[in-house]
């Protein structure tokens, strides 16, 4: 058997439904786990190797040979996953830090599917059934780095509520009757997460007189003062670059109103554009955002 992609989700609303099965979306890193005799594979999209880069999964070999597993590893504080923290940790390479990192710093798999069990192929078998034996296999392990990912059926838009406000990165609603379809974004899958929309000042740019606008540099108030959230390339369509390339040529200046390491060409911040994001990073930056156009509101009033 070879290994194949992760099956994965369209973006929907928060809905109510004794159809679906609703789970927190964890920040982290998608990763599926093959359990072999002699040896553990984890992978994730684009079948990218993540094997040698979690040493402290190893724990997964207690289960049966030629189990196959869903789900994200996470770095949890206080229940919620930190996105920033795994992602510190995915991006060492260094033989010597991934050990230091593994025994100081270990990620937890959230499991929350199983696609092959001792040989026996499940990806046809409704989710009802592939996490019910999910559940009574972790139920098997003593180890606190593979956790099972908890969820409820019905209250959909309830559950969506309780998990922003503990500030989970969104809410899966998945199809209890549906099967496994490796490597398809499908409709049974959904993933719901929060958008919300944000008043920035535009403070640079970069691209060139000559050339297309290739992105905004943005601020906003935070806590009662205006600082650098972030760069936007998306919504920047043709009829917006023509709009603002004139209008940002003809506001140069040689600073940034507002402390940024970023290289760009600064502008005076009077020029205003609403922009979505999925809330904030913890660093906070504007987590993908869209550009949605700019205010005729003068900065005055946008700042009231």
């Amino acid at each position: 058997m070879r290994q194949f992609a992760p099956m994965l989700a369209v973006s929907g609303e928060p809905f109510d439904s004794q159809e679906h099965l609703f789970e927190i979306k964890w920040d982290g890193i998608r990763a599926l786990a093959w359990v072999q005799r002699k040896a553990l594979r984890l992978w994730g999209r684009g079948q990218a190797d993540y094997t040698h880069r979690y040493p402290e999964l190893d724990v997964l070999r207690q289960f049966p040979a030629d189990t196959i597993l869903d789900g994200e590893l996470v770095r949890l504080r206080a229940g919620r996953a930190e996105f920033s923290a795994v992602l510190r940790r995915h991006q060492l390479t260094s033989p010597r830090k991934i050990r230091w990192a593994a025994e100081r710093h270990p990620v937890t798999y959230m499991v929350f599917d199983l696609l092959r069990l001792n040989g026996r192929c499940l990806l046809q078998q409704p989710l009802r059934q592939r996490r019910a034996r999910l559940r009574e296999l972790l139920a098997t392990s003593s180890t606190e780095r593979v956790l099972f990912s908890e969820g409820v059926t019905g209250g959909g838009k309830a559950f969506f509520d309780a998990a922003i406000e503990q500030q989970h990165e969104g809410v899966m609603a998945k199809r209890l009757d549906s099967g496994y379809l490796p490597g398809k974004r499908a409709s049974a899958w959904q993933k719901i997460k929060p958008r919300c929309e944000v008043v920035c000042v535009i403070i640079g740019y970069s691209g060139s007189r000559c050339g297309p606008l290739r992105s905004l540099l943005l601020a906003a108030e935070r806590d009662g003062s205006l600082g650098f959230v972030g760069r936007v390339r998306r919504g920047l369509s043709g009829a917006i670059q023509r709009q603002l390339t004139p209008l940002l040529d003809a506001r140069r200046c040689a600073e940034p109103v507002v402390p940024c390491a970023q290289k760009a060409f600064w502008v005076r911040p009077d020029l205003y554009g609403r922009v979505t994001c999925f809330g904030w990073t913890l660093g906070d930056r504007l987590r993908f955002p869209c550009f949605l156009g700019l205010l005729k509101t003068p900065a005055r009033e946008v700042l009231r």
